[in-house]
């Protein structure tokens, strides 16, 4: 019998606080194993929040791993006791990111600094997944219409990128330029993008 069991028996209001089996959040404050856990669980739908609001798969990753440092670091704070409370509370730390983002037009990287956390570089792979999630084909109207603003090797580079779908050494190859410089031609045209079509509410269909 646990000790748990024990306070139960005599305290029966205490069973209706007990830390559900599903809630990984309250079991990472005492085992990082589980606070993995939470990550494997979560981590793609808040990348999904992320690269569908800022279009660049480089941002909505570092978004995400400034996120969960946030959530390890603030674990304790955690008052829920379900899996629906746990996603509430990661997803409210997330947006409070996003505001940040566009408030200031940068990632903040407090929490990954105060935990000695350096970002790894996504490869290729990890950029077409995230590209994936993001479902940028599903905003190709609203895109075309915003492609007009940007400047002529941004809109190029994004649209052979997104709407053309090339992979980045075509991208390259059909520019005359490294892979790079490809990669930066649509990272800047997305962000671009990404800050005209989210204050007119034209990402949401993908939301």
């Amino acid at each position: 019998m646990t000790a748990w069991t024990r306070l139960a028996r005599v305290h029966p209001r205490l069973r209706l606080l007990r830390p559900s089996r599903n809630c990984l959040l309250v079991q990472s404050r005492d085992d990082l194993d589980a606070f993995a856990r939470f990550y494997d669980a979560y981590s793609d739908r808040v990348l999904r929040f992320f690269a569908r609001r800022v279009l660049d798969p480089e941002v909505a990753f570092d978004l995400l791993s400034e996120t969960f440092a946030k959530t390890l670091e603030q674990r304790q704070q955690f008052r829920g006791n379900s899996a629906e409370e746990e996603q509430a509370w990661l997803f409210a730390i997330a947006r409070g990111e996003l505001s940040h983002f566009w408030r200031s037009g940068k990632v903040e990287r407090s929490a990954l600094q105060r935990f000695a956390v350096t970002v790894p570089t996504l490869d290729e792979a990890e950029f077409e997944r995230i590209e994936a999630l993001a479902g940028l084909s599903a905003v190709s109207t609203a895109l075309r219409a915003a492609l007009a603003t940007l400047p002529h090797d941004q809109r190029v580079a994004v649209e052979l990128r997104v709407v053309r779908e090339r992979s980045y050494p075509e991208l390259a190859a059909e520019l005359g330029v490294s892979e790079p410089t490809a990669r930066a031609r649509v990272s800047r045209g997305l962000r671009r993008l990404a800050h005209a079509l989210a204050p007119e509410g034209l990402l949401e269909e993908i939301a």
